[in-house]
């Protein structure tokens, strides 16, 4: 079926070859095309990292068998890329951990349905669908280690971009900490500017893992 498919700990057996497709798309997008440095070395095509566990969420955009792109959100409750390894990130605000948010990182969109000077349309229903399921799943924001080019686009659809700390240059590229505030406005706004319809692009297939767990001795960051 196509569509941006929701894969949780409950649901990855029927998904072992969409994950595998993934980690290899990740590999070739941030490791041989992007280049970056810091991910942990591996010699088996794939691209995975430590918070690729089994609480993280993986949403991957199929077109039948194919994955074409994805993204991943992660409990702020567990540990995760901001807290463990980019917290200087977020000197000013904290870093937020809170089971009504999550951590938003690995963005991608194979190269071959990119389209030339705009935002793909792949990488548009990937976005829309991030902020479709963190809304049904009761979020109040996401948090992301982004690079600053995004934010004029995010401002773009309207999303509600509140800075953690300030931006600073890490390998070669500015970047900057914020949430994202998730609200219908903001899944409207994407929506809009993407010449997306209204219809959810989210497929659930089999049992899911929920989004927030409640920790509560993990503190809240204001």
């Amino acid at each position: 079926m196509d569509g941006v498919h929701i894969i949780t700990s409950a649901n990855c057996r029927h998904y072992e070859d969409a994950l595998e497709q993934s980690y290899r798309l990740r590999h070739r997008v941030y490791i041989q095309e992007l280049k970056w440095r810091g991910l942990p070395p591996r010699n088996d095509g794939r691209e995975l990292d430590q918070f690729d566990t089994a609480e993280a969420v993986h949403l991957l955009y199929l077109e039948g068998d194919k994955v074409l792109g994805g993204t991943r959100l992660v409990p702020t409750t567990e540990p995760h890329l901001l807290s463990e390894v980019f917290a200087h990130f977020a000197s000013i605000r904290g870093v937020p951990r809170r089971p009504d948010i999550a951590e938003w990182t690995r963005f991608y969109v194979a190269p071959e349905r990119r389209e030339e000077h705009k935002a793909s349309r792949v990488g548009s229903i990937v976005l829309a669908s991030m902020i479709d399921y963190a809304l049904q799943e009761g979020l109040s924001a996401v948090s992301a280690l982004m690079n600053t080019f995004w934010l004029p686009r995010f401002l773009g659809y309207g999303w509600r971009v509140r800075p953690l700390g300030l931006p600073d240059v890490h390998d070669g590229e500015w970047l900057v900490a914020g949430t994202i505030d998730i609200s219908a406005l903001a899944l409207a706004g994407i929506r809009h500017a993407s010449g997306l319809d209204e219809r959810s692009a989210l497929v659930r297939l089999g049992p899911h893992q929920p989004l927030i767990r409640e920790k509560s001795d993990v503190p809240a960051v204001a």
